[in-house]
C-alpha cells in the first residue's frame, strides 16, 4: 500500500522540530534544517512515485461479458443465441489495485497439466497477478487429462491446508463436478478458467471453445468456399471428456454445416506431445499413400499442429497439406512466422488467468465484480460474472503485428508453483 502524503509530512516536521530543539551547534543546524526543508518540498512528488511503484503492473483489458452467465452448469448456456459471440457486449475490465485489497488470502490453483506451453502461459498469468495483488498462491498440476483422481486429491490437499478459494481448469466437465459442489457447500468460492464444468460455480474466466473451434473451422471453410468440389480435412479436437475439447468439436461441426468441407477423420486424444504425434503419424500413414493426400487440412489442438509440422516435413508434404490450430502457443507462434502454419486463433490465456485471480480476491472480500455481473442462465436468481477474451486471428501475413503479451509467457519463463 502506498505511503500517505500526510504521514510523510508529519514525520518530517517532527524531525525538523526535534533537530532544531536538540542541536546546539549552529553549524549542524545550518546544514540539516535546509536539507529536511528540501525533502518537505518534494513530498508530493515522492508520494506519487511510491504510488506509481505500487501499481506499476496495473492493467486493463476489453473483454466480452456473457449476457447470461454460464455458471450454473447447464451446457445449453454456451449455445444459447442470446450468448452468441456477436451479441456479447465489449466491456473494459479494470481489476483491483493492490492498495484496494484488504488482506493476503491463500488461493489454490489446479491445472490438468503443464505439459504444453498453453498451460505454461496460464501459469504465468496466475503467478504474476498473485504477486501483483500480494496473494498466497499454491499451484499444482495433475500430469494429464487421464489423471482425474490426481487432480481431485490435489484440490483436497490444498484446501485442507487452509486454502480459501479455488481456481480450477477441470480435467472433466462431469468428473470434477461433485467435488466442486462439496467445496462450495463449505462456503469456499470456485472460479473456473479455460475448461468448463457442468455444475454451479461462482465466476468464469474462460473463452468459449465452441467459438474457438468455430473460428478455426470457419476460417478453413472461407478459404475453400470458391472451390466447386469437396475439401477433406482431418480433425483433432483434443482429449475425450474434457469440456473445452467437446465444445471445440461442437463449434467446428457448426461452422462446417452447409459448407463444402468434409471431415474425413476425427481423432480424440490427450494433448501430450507424444500422443498427438502418434495420432498424426497414424493419420498420415493411412491417408497419404497415394500420389496425393486424401485431405488438404489438418485442423486441431496446438500440440497436434506443432507435431504435424515435423511430420509433414519428414514426408515432404508441407506444400500439399495446410495446418490450422484451434489455439495459440509459442511453438505455433514460431511456425506461423515461418509460414509453416496457415492460421491460429488466440484466446489470450494469460489474461484469462489474471482475471481469474482478480475474481477470486473479489469473491473472498465481498467486493463487486469488475463488470458488475449478469443474471445467471436459467433464471436462478444469482448475479454472477462470466467474461471471455476477444479471439485474435493470426496468419503468417500479419504475425509480425501480433501483440503476444496476453497470450505467451515471456521467453525462458518456467512455471513457479507457489507465491507467498
Amino acid at each position: 500500500m502506498a505511503t500517505k502524503p500526510l504521514q510523510l509530512l508529519s514525520f518530517m516536521l517532527n524531525i525538523v522540530f526535534s533537530i532544531n530543539y536538540k542541536l546546539r551547534h549552529e553549524y549542524l543546524k545550518k546544514i540539516l534544517i535546509p536539507f529536511f526543508l528540501v525533502l518537505l518540498l518534494n513530498i508530493p512528488s515522492l508520494s506519487l512515485n511510491i504510488a506509481h511503484a505500487d501499481e506499476e503492473n496495473y492493467w486493463k483489458q476489453n473483454v466480452n461479458v456473457f449476457n447470461f452467465s454460464c455458471t450454473d452448469g447447464d451446457i445449453d448456456c454456451w449455445i444459447d443465441e442470446r450468448n452468441a459471440l456477436e451479441k456479447l457486449p465489449l466491456v473494459e475490465y479494470a481489476p483491483l489495485k493492490a492498495s484496494e485489497v484488504n488482506k493476503k488470502h491463500h488461493i489454490c490453483v489446479s491445472f490438468p497439466h503443464l505439459k504444453d506451453s498453453y498451460w505454461v502461459g496460464v501459469a504465468y498469468g496466475i503467478i504474476s497477478e498473485g504477486r501483483r495483488l500480494k496473494q498466497k498462491i499454491t499451484l499444482f498440476e495433475a500430469g494429464g487429462y487421464t489423471n482425474l483422481a490426481t487432480q481431485l486429491n490435489q484440490v483436497d490437499d490444498c484446501l485442507t491446508n487452509n486454502g480459501e478459494a479455488l481456481i480450477i481448469g477441470p480435467i472433466s466437465s462431469n468428473g470434477n463436478a461433485k467435488q466442486i459442489d462439496l467445496i462450495r457447500a463449505k462456503g469456499i468460492p470456485v472460479v473456473v478458467l479455460v475448461t468448463g464444468i457442468n455444475t454451479e460455480v461462482d465466476a468464469n474466466s474462460l473463452q468459449s471453445f465452441v467459438n474457438m473451434g468455430y473460428t478455426s473451422c470457419k476460417w478453413v471453410a472461407d478459404q475453400e468456399k470458391l472451390n466447386d468440389g469437396k475439401t477433406n480435412i482431418v480433425w483433432f479436437p483434443g482429449p475425450p471428456g474434457a469440456g473445452w475439447s467437446i465444445a471445440s468439436h461442437q463449434g467446428c461441426l457448426s461452422a462446417l454445416e452447409g459448407t463444402n468441407i468434409r471431415i474425413l477423420e476425427t481423432n480424440w486424444g490427450d494433448t501430450g506431445k507424444a500422443i498427438q504425434l502418434q495420432l498424426v503419424e497414424e493419420t498420415l500413414l493411412n491417408h497419404t499413400s497415394g500420389s496425393e493426400p486424401d485431405f488438404k487440412y489438418i485442423v486441431g489442438t496446438g500440440t497436434t499442429i506443432e507435431a504435424a509440422v515435423g511430420a509433414l516435413r519428414a514426408r515432404k508434404l508441407g506444400n500439399k497439406i495446410k495446418l490450422v490450430s484451434t489455439y495459440y502457443t509459442p511453438g505455433i507462434d514460431m511456425f506461423i512466422k515461418r509460414g509453416l502454419i496457415s492460421m491460429a486463433p488466440s484466446d489470450q490465456m494469460i489474461s484469462q488467468a489474471t482475471i481469474a485471480v482478480d475474481q477470486a480476491v473479489r469473491l473472498l472480500e465481498g467486493k463487486n465484480m469488475a463488470t458488475s455481473g449478469r443474471p445467471e442462465f436459467n433464471n436462478t436468481g444469482r448475479i454472477t460474472e462470466h467474461v471471455q477474451q476477444q479471439i485474435l486471428i493470426v496468419t503468417p501475413d500479419i504475425s509480425d503485428q501480433f501483440n503476444s503479451s496476453t497470450t505467451l509467457a515471456p521467453k525462458g519463463w518456467s512455471p513457479i508453483f507457489s507465491v507467498d
